[in-house]
């Protein structure tokens, strides 16, 4: 079963005559602002300066998107990253006043629901104009999210059709139960969810609107330039990932000519350096890959880039293209050292593929970062060992050991609901229970899980061979101070606070 599945309300929809234009006869002229509020270790605004310094700061891609989305509907948009900025409460309020909006727009994570709620609560009393929200959050959980009355609508799905048929609604005085992918409330205090949206063409969807933000604000930790962004070139996933909430939807990848399209966007008009490729498996399509990076080069577009995929999905030629147009770095998800886990967690990878792939890539002159999980599903102090073990021997670049969490609409928590009959994620929602999530067909407490993840961290970061090589790759005293800073963190601080901060690329 589902977690709390998408409600379809309303079967009896009509189809909308859809174009931007006669979207923008109504909502031209709109005054929307959209709130990144701070996120971070801990709610107050110390935990700004922890993940700045240690971590890097992420924009929002999916709300720079929204901004988009936005303006090609005619709409002047304010765009308000608190946590970038280093704003405050009462300086986002005021700069809210001084714009005047005629909605707030914000994204909603499940993992850091009440830190963005406490955000909403306080800025609508202050500013009494109607609330929006999305996220994939909300595909999930939209009746227990509308349940708070600071809320007002919300997109349940994709925005590039729904908010604006929203938006047109709601200047009309039409019917909102017409209109698909949305949430809302009734004047009785109703909640309705309409059925989901037609999904959009992912080559037709607006550009995030980066023009609304300093793009000299962002990095991530081991990003070479300060001038920072992110970046994707498809949606969905065609794997199965227990662990994964990509893998429920359909994989819908943009043409070369519009991933590049945007590239030059960045380089020439926002002066951005470096990027991050936050799609899920970026080499999906080899042939799509070998042809963005032919067209980057043909070009000549000058960036820096690192990407996300797995290793049964890359080959030599695709290395080799990727290093050629400005690859620096490839994120492996490799998770386990454990053979019956990796079947377990449908990976479909070997054990000898993570060590012929990491070597390929080296040996094309890039470096790579190895994903690992600790608290697998029948997971225990010899399997943990095994993956601490796989990634000393891969001679990895860098490497990050997660806490297993089971999150909303994954198949691990599918297990879980089976498993526990609660459904603990929508508890934390409705009444504030923070209770730990337990882990499907696994024993080892969270004190034991938290333990060997640090245990990984020391034995992977504090190896004199690596300490050796991470110095000869030092460009500044100021990087090397920065990453021995994370590495602190990363041991010390009882939390996967790196993991943490990459949740939020996408929020």
């Amino acid at each position: 079963m589902q977690p709390t599945p998408l409600e379809a309300d309303n079967d009896n929809q009509i189809e909308v005559d859809w174009s931007w234009e006669n979207i923008m006869s109504a909502t031209e002229g709109l005054k929307v602002a959209l709130v990144y509020p701070p996120y971070g270790p801990v709610r107050n605004e110390p935990g700004i300066k922890t993940v700045k310094e240690n971590y890097g700061i992420f924009p929002s891609l999916s709300l720079l998107y929204v901004a988009g989305i936005l303006e090609r509907a005619g709409c002047e948009v304010m765009f308000i990253d608190a946590h970038a900025e280093e704003l405050s409460l009462e300086e986002t309020v005021l700069k809210l006043q001084n714009f005047g909006p005629d909605y707030v727009g914000y994204t909603i994570t499940t993992y850091l629901f009440f830190q963005t709620m406490d955000w909403i609560r306080a800025i609508r009393a202050q500013v009494d104009v109607p609330t929006i929200v999305g996220g994939v959050h909300l595909s999930i959980y939209p009746r227990e999210t509308l349940g708070y009355d600071c809320i007002d609508y919300a997109v349940t799905g994709e925005a590039e059709r729904s908010l604006p048929e929203l938006l047109q609604a709601l200047v009309k005085g039409d019917n909102l139960s017409q209109v698909r992918g949305i949430a809302f409330r009734q004047p009785n205090g109703g909640i309705i969810v309409t059925p989901k949206a037609i999904d959009c063409d992912v080559n037709e969807a607006p550009f995030p609107a980066r023009q609304l933000i300093d793009n000299s604000l962002y990095y991530s930790f081991i990003s070479k330039y300060k001038n920072f962004s992110c970046f994707i070139t498809s949606r969905g996933c065609p794997y199965k990932c227990i662990f994964c909430e990509q893998g429920s939807k359909p994989f819908r990848a943009r043409s070369p000519k519009n991933v590049v399209d945007e590239l030059e966007i960045c380089t020439k008009e926002f002066g951005i350096r470096e990027l991050d490729f936050f799609d899920s498996s970026f080499t999906i399509r080899k042939e799509r890959v070998i042809a963005i990076c032919d067209e980057i080069k043909r070009r000549k577009i000058d960036i820096v880039w690192a990407a996300r995929t797995r290793v049964d999905c890359i080959n030599d030629d695709v290395l080799k293209a990727m290093r050629s147009a400005g690859c620096s770095r490839i994120y492996y998800g490799i998770e386990s050292g454990n053979r019956e886990i990796l079947a377990t967690l449908k990976k479909s990878t070997s054990l000898e593929m993570y060590h012929d792939v990491i070597k390929r890539t080296r040996a094309n002159g890039i470096h790579t970062f190895g994903y690992f999980m600790v608290g697998n599903p029948y997971e225990t102090e010899a399997t943990v060992r095994q993956t601490i073990r796989l990634a000393l021997s891969l001679d990895l670049d860098y490497a990050q050991f997660s806490k297993v969490t089971p999150m909303p609409a994954t198949e691990m928590y599918t297990l879980l609901l089976k498993e526990t009959g609660r459904d603990y994620w929508r508890e934390h929602i409705v009444s504030g229970i923070d209770d730990d999530i337990p882990r499907p067909l696994c024993d080892m407490t969270d004190e034991e899980i938290k333990r060997w993840t640090r245990l990984a961290y020391l034995r992977f970061y504090y190896r004199p061979q690596y300490a050796a090589r991470a110095l000869s790759r030092m460009k500044s005293a100021e990087e090397f101070k920065r990453s021995a800073e994370t590495a602190f963190q990363m041991l010390f601080n009882g939390r996967d606070s790196d993991a943490d901060a990459g949740m939020e690329v996408l929020a």
